[in-house]
């Protein structure tokens, strides 16, 4: 066996046991908020490990491309839906047992979004479409390259309303991904321990609003969607005027600390999208 497929195999293996864990969690954990740790991200880590695991495994560059573009995809769409079907749970008062609650009391608001019009192309949006359409061929011919072109200038050009230029910056990106994806194996484990100890005697579940320091809804839209793929923690409001995230912890300590972790993620996303934050 090469080296090569003993890390696929051992990432398969890996994206097995958190599914299973998955599983267990829809079971075990005591409300339907917590059961959402277990069902959007410990799953969603489980499929990408799987998916990338079976590229390696393969020794395919092809098949690991589509198993990166699914791990892509699930970040991109798990977040959305865990936030809608938690913000759902809660409103239907499907959240008993909270120790703390601050959107009880909260009003909130409707963002009532004014596209911008231009005409501008962007490399920054075109490039991952033409890779992407590469790797979903799993072919690297000239005529598909020109007809990816072609196809990511045709998206491109019918985008012209969008809400604000955005600013990715590569040596942030690459520090917010570092620290994130540490983050992310740091809380499923923990959420894994809270899975095969039977007690759940450390769940304190609790909602929490943390104000965003600054005002791009950008990084407060990533912010959400980064918390809400994090086991441990989800999503469920997102409040504009002022720009507030209401955050559903598993693990909940203190307001204080939960603000503080929010606030740095804040500031790394800040960073690779080259937004100011106020000091």
């Amino acid at each position: 066996m090469s080296v090569l497929q003993m890390i696929g195999s051992t990432l398969l293996l890996a994206g097995a046991v958190v599914t299973l864990l998955a599983a267990l969690g829809l079971l075990d954990f005591p409300s339907s908020l917590a059961r959402m740790h277990a069902a959007t991200k410990s799953a969603s880590l489980g499929l990408a490990s799987v998916a990338l695991g079976s590229g390696i495994a393969a020794e395919s560059v092809g098949l690991f491309g589509v198993g990166a573009l699914v791990a892509v995809f699930m970040f991109l769409t798990a977040p959305v839906s865990g936030h809608m079907l938690g913000r759902a749970s809660y409103f239907a008062g499907q959240s008993p047992g909270l120790v703390h609650d601050d959107l009880a009391t909260a009003r909130p608001s409707v963002r009532a979004f004014t596209p911008e019009r231009s005409s501008r192309p962007s490399l920054l949006r075109m490039i991952p479409l033409v890779l992407i359409w590469v790797l979903l061929w799993r072919d690297a011919g000239a005529g598909v390259w020109i007809v990816g072109i072609f196809v990511a200038a045709l998206i491109e050009w019918a985008r012209r309303q969008r809400n604000a230029p955005v600013r990715v910056r590569i040596g942030g990106s690459l520090i917010f991904l570092g620290r994130y994806v540490w983050m992310v194996i740091r809380s499923t484990l923990r959420v894994a321990w809270e899975v095969i100890t039977p007690r759940n005697d450390q769940i304190r579940e609790a909602i929490v609003a943390v104000p965003m320091q600054g005002n791009s809804l950008s990084v407060a839209l990533l912010v959400a969607n980064a918390i809400s793929f994090t086991p441990g923690s989800l999503t469920v409001e997102l409040t504009e005027e002022p720009l507030v995230v209401y955050v559903h912890v598993l693990h909940f300590e203190s307001v204080a600390a939960v603000q503080s972790e929010v606030e740095a993620l804040e500031r790394l996303v800040a960073a690779a999208l080259g937004e100011e934050i106020p000091a």
